[in-house]
């Protein structure tokens, strides 16, 4: 079970060490709060970490702390009593008097951790104390008096303890000055009947000595009525002090309570039910005493001894009766225990103070130890003390919880906290709680969520008393350094709204902390509660700033010096983020929050900027035409241009839409350009500058305020880049381009005025704003947004291409240092690389921008070569790019791995003597390669790359060596057919045109195919690449030497096949397509009819006839071969498929679909015509003639 302890005994053994050096010793015990039956200060109360930072007040103060700082003390200003010091829409805390001079005297100096200092208001008597254990001062504080008021001084009875005394205040009505009880911790009292007395030092007075046992103290002095008193012990013992006269003058007397049970009392009726507890009293420290009901036979007290309550009568016959004794220390600890997420197995609880309400139910103020749960940024001392209100009842007898209520206070103990022991109060018979601490009080309301709070300011100050007024809902607050007056608005608090209050109540913490925070006479200091919640922080933060940036009557008040206003806002728009900051709250609230105020704060600035240049303008007695015209143009358009002084409205009320403005600037710029086309440069130079101004204000104070604000990149739709923004500055920049180029001067001519000078400006604001519309759009919050994938995309293409256009158009005008200044910024390293080398190029050391490059390189490296390089490659550049340093010779490597430009690389490779690479990337790239001498020329260095590394390593794969053999062959072949075609040109005189060539090839050496509808334009379209030295691939090869009539070459066809056998790259079923084109073609070939007829013909003519065919030609190339793919050799059966339309698509791209159609049908009448030979029997008889000459080496 969760331990718990009474009050009184200190209790910092239990207690882990506070973070900061405990320099002084623990605070001593002090006196008991006589008027309010509270315990002496004991438990330390959290401190402030000094004074609250300066705030820049603006022109005008905020209710009453209108004051002449010049001719004031600080110390010594006349404060009136409606200065008000904080002020909500449930609370009002006013200055209400001054505190005599003597004790202003006493506390000026006054250590609260060394000394005894005790104090309260009395509200039945209209006086207030501060005691020491030497003196107690008293004065009237309802004094109607303005100044300082009269102080009566008394001296204190002796302690040994030195502790301050235990005090009453004797009323007698309003007709006299009341009297005044005091009493020392050891059992000495004092009376004075009048306090009149003090004026002239308080020597008169009587005197009673309490009968205490050993070790025993008083611990408190509560007024039950005013001729009744009662005092309360250490050890759990009550004395009953009696106001009696004699001889016309009042007396004190004692006596301890009496435990005799009165014959009417409810025990002798049920003594089975309370005879235990009522017949003898348990022992321990008294923490408190409260006033219970009061009859016409007595009053009720209620005792908090130790975890227990005990309840008195104590009648008006002169007797007292314990009515009732329950420990209610187990059911605070189940109630504590049911509100945390998990079982504490320590709570520390302490029952520090009661009350009771006007239903008859206990209320009891609690403490425990934070049990590691709740985390609040604002506190990183520990451990820290939780408090909290238990509402209790005792109808049955027994104690239950019905209500806990958290108090918006944790002690942190800290070095500098105010010892003070925690006080309760209520206010409108417990209607509200009000829980004094050293440094604070706290008020919540029993019946709603309502919490609010006031603290001291400086560490050394404290709040010595409180006095509740429940006929005006105020307190008197007593601190050691003024008295103020807190006034409760009952019906705001009963309209507190659950949901939204506590953010309306956060927003009221930091407007007071803006407008009553900054005043130095001002006493109080403005925080955030403990366990602040994170979504209220946000809503009243976001709140509070949209109210300063709209102007908005609660935290500005009207001042047509816009300067001083605009100032004064931007002012408290930055304490609003420094409040949050010095409360260590910032991290409670999310990206999106904390970008709002950013961005709020942002456009204040940026409105501020602007107006100082309007400003600017108006004294220099230039026209402002266009920004009048926007504002008139915005302020109509969203229905408020009914304002006598639109300008000043905008920037009063509509700062907020400083970004709206820019479009209706630009619709503004081209209506004056087209109508008043003289005056371009002074339009022009209106507009850029007032573009420039709203966007680099409000980028660079982005900037310079992202950490103070903890922002991260990128915004949430940030408004300095929508894309009707960018629109805006382009436009801009581009009529100012034409503007310069339209000079016709020298582009340093103009450079420096007005608007030459604002394109650099206008370049990069451009920048800015495209880079940030496109880190957000690249964002994880807008990746859900539909549509941001196609604009990102759309917005990179446009940059990319806008960039090199912008900086090229930078360079020419004479801004060639800004051009590079932002390629750097935006590590455009791709545009660097071209403003570089847009001068000479080669070579490279009379480059005028060498040493820029050198630099880049070193700065930059692989970022900047990389880029370097591509635009040698790109520009044609080889020279350059192979005329560097050596030193650079391994960005050239790293350049080469990263990016795949083969067909350049090879150069590198053979210069490092990497023959083997070299040789595998000429052989990869000339099977690729278009042009015939080229691919020629890369086979025949990569060979010989080839042969050098052999040279070195002889155990490597001929494989390669083959395959270079394999390509030199087929560039062989192209010179060939290449020469073959020419061959019939020569009998041609003159010259004629590629294409005229073309079609006399065809009728001459494809005259079979003319009649066909698509093989011809195939036939032609191939003649026309060997014509123009370009590289066929193997299969538009097999199809030219398959195409020709071949009456001469009838090996041709073989050729064909042994090519498509090598071409190992090509997907099978297109090569097996091949083999039977071309074998259609070989059994098409010759005239079988002709060849079948045996009439007149004998057998030796006949078999010549048959081994003249090309397709014994072609069985003789090709089943010799040991290695025969499939497909290879075809029979006729199989040489009727062709090829279908989707093949023949695939196969022949360019051409239309219709023409797809036509070569299928081309195809088809290939296959028909050898169907029609039926050359079943022909292929078996010219299979046995080959195989046997293969065999026998003769024809059979």
């Amino acid at each position: 079970m969760a331990a718990f302890t009474g009050s009184p005994p200190p209790r910092r053994k239990n207690r882990p060490p506070s973070r900061q050096a405990a320099i002084e010793p623990p605070p001593r015990r002090v006196g008991r709060l006589a008027s309010t039956s509270k315990p002496a200060s004991r438990l330390p109360t959290p401190a402030l970490g000094g004074e609250q930072s300066s705030f820049i007040r603006e022109d005008v103060t905020v209710g009453s702390m209108d004051v002449d700082e010049d001719t004031l003390q600080p110390t010594e200003r006349a404060l009136r009593q409606d200065t008000i010091f904080a002020k909500s829409e449930e609370m009002l805390v006013t200055f209400h008097g001054h505190l005599p001079t003597e004790v202003k005297h006493v506390l000026r100096n006054a250590d609260f951790f060394r000394d005894a200092y005790v104090g309260d208001v009395d509200a039945g008597t209209g006086f207030a104390l501060v005691a020491t254990p030497q003196a107690c001062f008293v004065w009237q504080h309802t004094q109607e008096l303005v100044g300082i008021p009269t102080c009566y001084i008394f001296p204190c009875p002796a302690d040994p303890s030195q502790a301050a005394p235990l005090y009453a205040f004797v009323p007698y009505g309003s007709s006299r000055e009341p009297g005044l009880i005091l009493a020392s911790q050891s059992g000495e009292v004092w009376f004075w009947n009048n306090i009149g007395v003090g004026l002239a030092g308080g020597e008169q007075y009587s005197k009673i000595v309490l009968e205490l046992q050993s070790n025993e103290n008083i611990n408190s002095l509560t007024r039950l009525d005013p001729q009744t008193f009662v005092a309360s012990t250490s050890v759990g013992r009550l004395f009953r002090l009696t106001l009696t006269t004699s001889g016309g003058r009042y007396h004190l007397t004692s006596r301890l309570f009496s435990r005799t049970q009165s014959s009417l009392s409810l025990t002798r009726f049920l003594p089975s039910l309370w005879s235990s507890p009522a017949s003898q009293t348990e022992t321990g420290n008294i923490a408190a005493i409260a006033l219970g009901a009061k009859t016409n036979l007595g009053i009720d007290i209620w005792a908090l001894v130790e975890s227990r309550v005990q309840k008195w009568n104590v009648a008006t016959e002169g007797w007292e009766e314990l009515i009732l004794q329950e420990d209610a220390g187990v059911v605070l600890c189940n109630a504590i225990q049911d509100t945390l997420r998990a079982p504490s197995t320590y709570l520390d609880l302490e029952l520090l103070d009661l009350a009771v309400d006007s239903s008859g139910k206990l209320l009891i103020l609690t403490s425990h130890g934070d049990t590691g749960e709740r985390h609040d940024m604002s506190f990183s001392s520990t451990p820290r003390r939780i408090y909290n209100v238990a509402q209790i009842s005792m109808s049955s007898g027994l104690p239950q919880v019905e209500k806990l209520i958290g108090v918006p206070y944790q002690s942190t103990f800290s070095a500098s906290e105010a010892p003070m022991h925690p006080q309760l109060r209520l206010m409108l018979g417990g209607a509200i709680l009000i829980v004094q601490f050293g440094d604070a009080i706290a008020f919540c309301s029993r019946d709603n969520d309502f919490k609010d709070r006031i603290e001291l300011k400086s560490s050394t100050d404290r709040t010595l008393g409180v006095c509740v007024e429940d006929a005006q809902s105020c307190l008197l607050v007593l601190t050691a350094s003024t008295v103020m007056k807190l006034i409760l608005d009952f019906d705001q608090v009963e309209k507190f709204d659950s949901e939204h209050g506590r953010s309306i109540l956060i927003k009221s913490i930091m407007t007071q902390a803006i407008l009553y925070g900054s005043y130095s006479e001002n006493p109080l200091h403005f925080s955030f509660p403990p366990e602040i919640d994170e979504e209220s922080l946000m809503f009243g933060a976001t709140l509070l700033s949209s109210a300063i940036l709209e102007s908005d009557n609660a935290v500005m008040r009207l001042n047509n010096d816009l300067t001083v206003q605009l100032n004064s806002r931007k002012e408290k728009i930055s304490f609003l983020i420094k409040f949050i900051n010095e409360n260590g709250v910032l991290g409670k609230m999310s990206q999106r929050s904390r970008q709002r105020l950013a961005t709020d704060a942002e456009k204040l600035y940026a409105a501020q900027q602007l107006w100082l240049r309007l400003n600017e303008i108006i004294l220099q007695g230039r026209s402002y035409t266009i920004l009048g015209e926007a504002v008139y143009g915005y302020m109509n358009q969203i229905g408020k241009g009914h304002y006598d002084d639109l300008m000043r409205a905008f920037f009063r009320l509509r700062a907020a839409d400083i970004g709206r403005l820019l479009p209706h600037v630009r619709d503004g710029t081209r209506r004056l350009l087209s109508d008043v086309p003289a005056n371009v440069p002074d339009i022009l130079s209106e507009a850029n500058g007032i573009v420039l101004t709203i966007l680099d204000s409000a980028f660079e104070y982005r900037d310079y305020n992202a950490a103070v604000y903890g922002v991260e990149a990128p915004f949430v739709k940030p408004w300095t880049s929508k894309p009707e923004v960018i629109n805006v500055v382009l436009e801009l920049f581009d009529a100012t381009t034409t503007y310069i180029q339209n000079l016709g001067v020298s582009p340093d001519e103009h450079k420096s005025r007005e608007p030459n000078s604002q394109l650099p400006h206008l370049a990069s604001t451009l920048f800015a704003c495209v880079h940030e519309r496109m880190s957000w759009l690249q964002s994880a919050v807008a990746s859900e947004i539909p549509g941001s994938d196609r604009e990102m995309a759309a917005l990179a293409d446009q940059f990319q291409q806008l960039r090199p256009e912008v900086l090229n158009t930078l360079n020419k005008n004479g801004f060639a240092t800004r051009a590079f200044e932002l390629a750097e910024k935006y590590r455009d390293f791709r545009s660097l690389a071209a403003l570089c080398n847009k001068d000479q190029v080669y070579p490279l050391d009379e480059n005028p921008h060498a040493t820029k490059i050198a630099e880049y390189i070193e700065r930059f490296r692989d970022e900047f070569t990389d880029e370097l390089y591509q635009w040698f490659i790109e520009h044609g550049e080889l020279r350059t790019f192979f005329g560097q340093n050596d030193a650079y010779a391994d960005y050239l490597d790293r350049f080469f791995l990263k990016r795949n430009h083969p067909f350049v690389s090879w150069i590198q490779d053979l210069a490092k003597e990497r023959f083997h690479s070299a040789a595998e990337t000429l052989l990869a790239e000339s099977e690729n390669a278009g042009d015939l001498a080229a691919k020629e020329l890369m086979l025949s260095i990569g060979k010989l790359a080839h042969l050098a590394e052999m040279q070195e390593n002889a155990a490597m794969d001929e494989s390669t060596l083959d395959a270079f053999h394999d390509g030199l062959d087929f560039v062989s072949v192209h010179e060939a057919v290449t020469e073959e075609l020419k061959s019939s040109q020569l009998s041609v005189r003159g010259k004629q045109s590629l294409d005229r060539q073309v079609e006399n090839i065809l009728q001459q050496k494809a005259s079979a195919i003319t009649d066909n509808k698509v093989f011809p334009l195939i036939f032609k379209q191939l003649v026309r690449f060997l014509l123009q030295g370009k590289a066929l691939s193997v299969e538009d090869m097999a199809d030219a030497l398959s195409l020709k009539d071949n009456d001469t070459t009838i090996d041709d066809y073989a050729t064909a096949l042994h090519l498509l056998a090598r071409a190992d790259k090509l997907p099978q079923a297109r090569r097996e397509a091949a083999y039977r084109t071309v074998w259609r073609r070989i059994y098409i070939h010759d005239d079988w009819e002709t060849i079948k007829k045996t009439s007149g013909v004998s057998d030796a003519q006949l078999n010549e006839r048959f081994r003249n065919t090309a397709l014994v030609a072609a069985l003789s190339a090709t089943l010799p071969k040991r290695h025969q793919p499939d497909g290879y050799i075809v029979p006729p059966n199989q040489a009727l498929a062709v090829p279908s339309i989707g093949e023949l698509t695939s196969r022949w791209p360019g051409l239309s679909p219709e023409q797809i159609e036509a070569l299928h049908e081309d195809y088809q009448g290939e296959s028909n015509l050898l169907a029609e030979y039926d050359l079943a029997e022909v292929y078996d008889r010219a299979r046995e003639v080959v195989l046997d000459e293969l065999m026998w080496g003769r024809p059979s």
